[in-house]
């Protein structure tokens, strides 16, 4: 048989530590692979979603480039339009009959003079149609009964 001596403990202690320490390292060796796996997948998420923003960006500013050169195109369309139409005025119409070419038209109803007796304020109220109609803030307005039907004639 085996004497255990104080010897043969030692090394037993100390080869059971050195396995304990190589399976704790080992197993904190795949730890630290999954956490970097894990890290890198992150990172090329991350990386990836920058990608898809910075590409989302771009379409915002082409879009809106694009929108501000056609509203730029459809001013002077109609600006073209406009023209046409008055030089057409002008040469095609009878200038008895066309007392102002169109730009004449609009630049004298924008240079019009309202007069402020013939303007009036609309209102925000209904107003009656005879002094003796009660107003909205009778507490009979609206009630058709006998006795206040009397009371009216």
């Amino acid at each position: 048989m085996i004497e255990l001596t104080s010897a043969t403990l030692l090394i037993a202690g100390l080869f059971i530590a050195a396995v304990a320490f190589l399976a704790g390292w080992l197993t904190g060796q795949r730890g630290v692979t999954a956490d970097d796996s894990r890290e890198q997948e992150l990172e090329e998420t991350v990386t990836m979603l920058k990608h898809k923003h910075e590409q989302y960006q771009h379409s915002v500013n082409t879009h809106f480039a694009q929108t501000a050169e056609l509203v730029g195109n459809l001013t002077q369309d109609y600006r073209k339009v406009y023209e046409h139409l008055s030089e057409g005025a002008a040469t095609l119409c009878d200038q008895n009959q066309l007392p102002q070419t169109l730009a004449q038209a609009i630049e004298a109803d924008q240079n019009r003079d309202l007069d402020p007796g013939q303007t009036q304020a609309p209102l925000d109220y209904a107003p009656k149609s005879s002094p003796d109609e009660p107003g909205m803030l009778n507490e009979r307005y609206g009630l058709d009964t006998p006795a206040f039907k009397e009371q009216r004639h």
